[in-house]
């Protein structure tokens, strides 16, 4: 399938044997990438936690992700978390598009959106976005991937095993969640979660205590728009292991009270001990979340 251009608008760009098909609209290269991480997301979090799953994907990152009742309830969840961010946003939901979902989208500024099916009615509404240019794909929700990642970078061949390995389950929603929505954010990544909405994602930092300052940031504002009250009762995943007790130092600032990390690092024990020192519980999982 020829794509509309590839990651700029002088390249051409292609794609063979997708999971989907197109109902509306004409994808480019990022929408495709947009589109799948993100169906993967709320895939796996729909899965997981057995509610409708939804989020708001800007340059192959969450901006937004969270759980709700109902289908439309979780994107506006999702959207909330950082709505600056999410603006020209790819939707990506769990469930069929319903005529409340429709409704909402309607009114926002979004690019397209990934859903295993639409309900009559919905996609008539959604393909009269962006004068007649919103982006409409239906996903295969049976469609497994093979077992080998295959990709090419400056004419060297990469491949290897894809990242199936199951997220730990026996822990709360929020950081069932946050394990899901690190797993497809680009690292390195720290997530905020609370009451099962991803209220603050620092993606793609260089140094992690960044990615902490950075989720919760967008944590506070969130909250700021709610109450006037201190921020607690978050809980915060890392990608990969926290280094320094800096992590620790900057979570608690914004209301963390739940840590949930790979563990393994030579200063590991320091970690442990600020979380101790601060009253915040940590969760060592042995799991490392990178996505590059």
């Amino acid at each position: 399938m020829r794509l509309r251009y590839g990651t700029n608008p002088h390249q051409t760009a292609a794609v063979e044997h997708p999971p989907f098909t197109v109902v509306a609209g004409e994808p480019s290269y990022i929408n495709i990438l947009d589109a799948l991480t993100g169906w993967q997301l709320v895939r796996d979090a729909a899965q997981a936690l057995g509610r409708p799953a939804a989020a708001s994907y800007k340059h192959v990152s969450p901006a937004g992700a969270a759980l709700g009742e109902t289908v439309a309830a979780a994107y506006t969840r999702a959207r909330d978390a950082d709505p600056k961010s999410s603006y020209g946003d790819f939707v990506a939901v769990s469930h069929p598009v319903d005529l409340e979902l429709a409704g909402v989208l309607k009114r926002v500024v979004s690019d397209g959106i990934i859903a295993p099916g639409y309900d009559e009615g919905v996609v008539e509404i959604l393909a009269a976005k962006k004068r007649g240019t919103y982006l409409v794909l239906e996903v295969d929700p049976e469609f497994e991937p093979p077992a080998e990642e295959v990709r090419e970078i400056f004419g060297a061949r990469l491949t290897q095993e894809r990242d199936a390995l199951p997220v730990p389950r026996d822990l709360p929603d929020d950081a069932v969640l946050g394990l899901i929505v690190a797993r497809y954010t680009q690292s390195n990544t720290v997530v905020m979660v609370k009451d099962t909405v991803a209220i603050g994602i620092g993606a793609g930092q260089q140094s992690r205590v960044d990615c902490t300052r950075l989720a919760g940031e967008k944590a506070a504002l969130w909250w700021s728009r709610r109450s006037d009250e201190p921020l607690t009762g978050v809980t915060m995943v890392s990608d990969g292991v926290l280094p320094f007790s800096d992590n620790v130092d900057e979570a608690q600032r914004y209301g963390v009270t739940h840590i949930v990390e790979p563990g393994g690092s030579i200063r590991s024990g320091e970690v442990a001990a600020a979380c101790a020192e601060r009253g915040i519980r940590r969760t060592v999982t042995g799991v490392r979340l990178f996505r590059h």
